[in-house]
């Protein structure tokens, strides 16, 4: 029984040994990939002597029926004699070549293959610059990335496949006041900016006129109930304010200048994270809002006094002492009487959201 076990382990590890040496590198690699580079001999033997050798770096790894000698750090022979990348990084792009020779040092074969790395493409952001006359250019920046390919959008319709890093607007696009945005990619990944809506107004005034620009376009108010549920509560933009989750109607008011929101008449369903969108870019900003049950008004039913075998209660025919107010964690104390009739006694339950206060005894 354990013989098969043992049999059983050992297929299922030169299983595994080889779909990991079948993940062959392709031509372009992002950052990271781990791969090999499969070396290609006839009959598909392995030769008694191998040389990897990169275009820039020189010789790389060198074995021969014996220890491997590895120049580099992040590479490694497999049982073929194939050469594995734990992690690529941009210094590995190049050209690979191996040669092979037999027992007796005779070139018995050779192979060529050529990789380039590129690094992730980062999120773009659309830069606007406006002239004089209304005209507008949009920049795409994207850093200090190279190897990038830029694309443009308008509308999330591309309107420019070329590798430019800009836009140039003619009045008359400008007066549209459509969402523009590019794409930054490469052949191994891409990423894009957030959309920015173009208005660049030529406004001219005379000395002693006021001007007023406004540089906030769009305002949305959104809301993560503590049951992980996402809504807009309030949004704003060239077309007004709109509220469409009934459950912030009638209570719900924004201020386009500030960006502030204010809700009246609170419930619990309330309760949760709200985040504010800016012209389409969600602000770092959260506000944790949490919405209790008001405290009932409490009622001081009795009062014992250690020298007195009676109790004072609001149903009590003893005639009533008044006691100084306090605040005492529990549901009960005991008074010591110190003959003192200006004293009292409140009692006042708090949940850090309500307070209320009974009448004193």
């Amino acid at each position: 029984m354990s013989c098969q076990y043992n049999l059983l382990l050992v297929f299922l590890c030169g299983f595994a040994a080889l779909s990991v040496s079948t993940e062959t590198c392709g031509k372009d690699l992002l950052v990271g990939t781990s791969c090999i580079i499969k070396l290609r001999t006839r009959n598909n033997e392995k030769p008694p002597d191998i040389r990897w050798i990169h275009d820039t770096r020189g010789n790389i790894l060198r074995w021969k029926n014996g220890p491997i000698k590895v120049k580099y750090d992040g590479v490694s022979m497999e049982g073929d004699g194939s050469l594995r990348f734990s992690s690529v990084s941009l210094k590995d792009t190049g050209k690979y070549k191996f040669t092979t020779f037999n027992n007796e040092g005779t070139d018995i074969g050779e192979g060529e293959m050529e990789i380039k790395v590129y690094e992730k493409a980062p999120k773009p952001a659309v830069r606007i610059r406006c002239t004089d006359d209304g005209k507008a250019t949009l920049s795409c920046d994207i850093g200090n990335t190279k190897d990038l390919t830029l694309s443009w959008y308008k509308e999330d319709k591309i309107i420019q496949n070329e590798n430019k890093p800009q836009v140039f607007l003619s009045f008359t696009q400008v007066q549209e006041n459509k969402p523009y945005s590019c794409e930054a990619h490469n052949p191994v990944s891409k990423d894009k900016s957030e959309s920015i809506t173009v208005s660049c107004k030529a406004v001219k005034k005379a000395v002693g006129d006021e001007v007023s620009f406004r540089p906030v376009t769009s305002i949305v108010w959104k809301h993560r109930s503590n049951s992980d549920n996402i809504v807009k509560v309030i949004e704003w933009d060239d077309h007004g304010a709109r509220i469409p989750n009934p459950r912030f109607t009638g209570i719900t008011t924004l201020d386009t200048e500030t960006g502030q929101i204010t809700i009246t008449n609170l419930t619990v369903e309330h309760s949760g994270v709200y985040t504010i969108d800016i012209n389409g870019k969600e602000q770092e900003q959260k506000f944790l809002l949490s919405v209790m049950e008001p405290v009932p008004r409490p009622n001081v039913v009795y009062l014992r006094c250690e020298n007195s075998d009676k109790t004072i209660g609001k149903d009590s025919t003893r005639e009533e002492r008044k006691c100084s107010a306090f605040h005492l964690k529990g549901d009960s104390i005991t008074d010591r009487n110190e003959g003192n009739p200006a004293n009292f006694y409140t009692c006042t339950p708090d949940n850090r959201a309500s307070t209320e206060t009974s009448d004193p005894v």
